[in-house]
Parts: C-alpha cells; structure tokens; sequence
C-alpha cells in the first residue's frame, strides 16, 4: 500500500479526514519563545486567539526524528511513503526530509519513498494531497502517483488576498507607511505564489473589488477544465470563505468546491483574515474527481 504524508503547510478539511488514511507531520509554532507541535500541542483556534492580540508566530521545520519515525512506522507496516511537504521557500522541511530519506534508501532500498515539495501549500496543497489520496483510492501505482504529483505542483495557481495590511508589514513584505495608508484607503492585497514565495501581485482598492477580482482571473485560469475541484481557504474567517465559495459557484457552475482552514504555519504568514482560491490551469492526465 502508498501512505501519503502531508504536514502543516498543507491544509486539511474534515472531508479529508474522515475520507482517507493518511499522516500528519506537525511543524513546530513558536509563541512568546516557546515551541508548540502544530495541531498537537497547539490548537489553531489557540493560535487565532493569539494572533488577534497582535502576535505574529514563529514556525520552524519538522524534526528529522519525525520523518524517520514516520519511515518506520510505514514500513513497519509494508507500505511505501509519498511525502508532500509545505514549500521549500516557506519552510527548511523539504530539504531536511530529502536529506534523512536519501540515507533512509540507502539503507532500506526494497522501500519506494518519494519526498515532492508542493511549491506553495494551504488550499494548493490540498489540491495536491486530495489527487494524491485518490490515485492511492484507485489503485495507482506508486511511480504514476508520485510524477502525477509532481506535474501538479507546477499547475496549481494561488489567488488569495488579507483583510489587514499590516500583517505584511510585520512580515518584512510591505513598508509600515504603505500599510498604515493602505488600511486607511481600504486598499486590499492580491497576493500570489512563484519561485520565491509568497508575493504581491498588485493592491485593489476595496474588498468588494479584490474578491471579484480573485474570481475573475481563476475563472480565465481554469481554461477549458471548468468541472474541476476548487479549494478556498481561510484564516479564521469562514464568513469570507463562504463568501468565496458561493462566488466560485456562480462563475464555474460544473465546478465542486470544498473550504479550508489555513493551518498556524501559514496563518502566521498571512494574518487573521487571509482567504483565496486554488485550483489547476490544465487537466491532469491521471485527474481524480473528488466530491464537495
């Protein structure tokens, strides 16, 4: 059997935990200097309430320890392990997971494990590990999964947007002027994912504007595959992402669309009331259909 293994970076919905067998690898959130284990020390409710006392988390990666009790615990059990983990340019876990894995091959090469960095995370990440989760379902075979899940990284576009500047400000990714204006003005942010992380793309005057702004360049990004799964995701604000979900709804009727919690790792990047939209550019050759 394939095990998929995801981590904080990668969001999850009840449906996704009530629908698959899979593993969860918790980074560590660092409030007022202390480590908590995301989700097992710490709940996300906990950390809302933290951030909306104006505290900006910390995280750090996932232990090796974890990944090769992880390693052990499958193959302890004869299954094979495909690994997604939140994105190398957010987090040092990719790169600390390849490395333990590497040795872990060298050492038990009958074992197929893969370690595939989801170059972004969130509602994008759940994309990739629910098309994961279902290959698996289907009895696909571990290689198919694996370059099937990777080709989906490259596919997955992020639109997704903050009701508040000023968590980019305490972020480094905006200038306390511009944010302290940019609230005033009701000048809300379009962010994005590339090659170097999260990013913005352009500011939109108005949160009316940014949401149909948002739905306007998925339903032009989505091209012909219009009956696709599409994520939205929230930080604590799920007025927003029922908002979005009705919005994606009426502008790609086939779609199905299911809504997230942004897990503390990528909240404390975004801050209390970040929501966007997730979904692939191109149809897959091996696509899951997956319900709401």
């Amino acid at each position: 059997m394939i095990r998929i293994v995801i981590d904080s970076g990668i969001d999850q919905n009840d449906y996704m935990k009530e629908t698959y067998e899979y593993d969860f690898l918790p980074l560590s959130v660092i409030i007022d200097e202390k480590d908590h284990l995301d989700q097992v020390e710490i709940s996300l409710e906990e950390v809302h309430e933290k951030m909306a006392q104006g505290i900006l988390p910390k995280t750090s990666q996932v232990a090796p320890k974890t990944i090769l009790d992880m390693l052990d615990k499958g193959r302890e059990q004869g299954d094979d392990v495909i690994y997604i983990t939140i994105y190398s340019q957010f987090s040092g876990t990719y790169q600390v997971a390849q490395a333990v894995m590497e040795e872990y091959r060298r050492m038990h090469p009958d074992m197929n494990i893969a370690v595939i960095d989801s170059k972004g995370g969130s509602g994008g990440g759940a994309l990739l590990a629910l098309q994961a989760m279902e290959m698996v379902r289907n009895e696909l075979d571990f290689d198919t999964v694996v370059q099937q899940t990777i080709w989906n990284t490259e596919h997955i576009q992020y639109h997704f947007t903050l009701n508040n500047l000023m968590w980019l400000v305490k972020g480094g990714r905006l200038p306390k002027v511009a944010g302290s204006a940019g609230d005033a003005l009701s000048i809300k942010p379009y962010l994005s994912v590339n090659e170097t992380g999260i990013y913005l793309k352009k500011l939109v005057r108005g949160q009316d504007r940014i949401y149909k702004r948002l739905i306007k360049d998925m339903k032009k990004g989505v091209g012909s595959f219009t009956d696709q799964l599409i994520t939205v995701s929230h930080v604590n604000d799920y007025g927003t992402a029922l908002k979005l979900e009705a919005m994606v709804k009426e502008a790609l009727p086939e779609a199905s669309v299911q809504i997230f919690d942004i897990g503390a790792v990528l909240a404390s990047h975004l801050g209390i009331g970040g929501a966007g939209v997730f979904y692939l550019d191109e149809k897959p050759e091996h696509y899951m259909y997956i319900e709401e």
